[in-house]
């Protein structure tokens, strides 16, 4: 069981995607990459828009009609939390994983590799300096990949979401995000400034 993996999806579900995952990655044990692949859908006529930043927000999706996403998390990748605060550690460790995930790219499943497909990459962070931040950037251009969305926007929509009255009970990640938001342990990071 992967938390992420599981936040992921149920971050593109409640967002009007269906999501399925790469099955060559899926299968129990099959040892393979560290980088899980999941293609994103939705009913749309329209055709995916290039258009916009790289850098993604949960107000970006509506620009997808189908994409590719993959993460880098901190579970199978080594991440960790000394990372955050070291823009070079970070830069690293961007630059290391980013030919594994090239070389794991060239494996998954045929049906995934569709040209019009894109694809985002979800990342734990981002440098602090906008400088090392336009490098992974252009460095992750360079790689095929169309956009980013970092792991604290995945959390912050969810949490966000968890807030309402939804159901809960089919669905256990949502129901702890939940849990947190009941107990007090998890705020809206925006929110927290009027509290003061």
């Amino acid at each position: 069981m992967n938390v992420e993996y599981d936040l992921v999806r149920l971050y593109f579900e409640e967002n009007g995607f269906w999501v399925r995952q790469d099955v060559t990655y899926s299968e129990t044990g099959k040892k393979g990459s560290i980088f899980p692949f999941f293609e994103i859908s939705r009913n749309s006529n329209s055709l995916d828009r290039i258009d916009g930043g790289f850098r993604l927000f949960t107000g970006d999706l509506t620009r997808f009609n189908s994409a590719i996403v993959s993460m880098f998390g901190w579970q199978d990748t080594g991440f960790s939390a000394d990372m955050l605060s070291s823009d070079a550690r970070l830069m690293k460790f961007y630059r290391k994983n980013v030919e594994s995930l090239k070389a794991a790219w060239e494996v998954v499943e045929p049906s995934f590799l569709r040209k019009e497909k894109q694809l985002i990459l979800i990342l734990p962070a981002l440098p602090k300096s906008e400088n090392k931040t336009l490098e992974l950037f252009n460095e992750l251009r360079n790689n095929q990949v169309q956009g980013v969305l970092t792991m604290s926007s995945v959390l912050e929509n969810l949490l966000r979401k968890s807030s309402g009255k939804y159901d809960t009970r089919g669905d256990s990640t949502f129901h702890l995000l939940k849990l947190f938001r009941v107990y007090g342990l998890a705020t809206e990071p925006q929110l927290d400034i009027f509290d003061q």
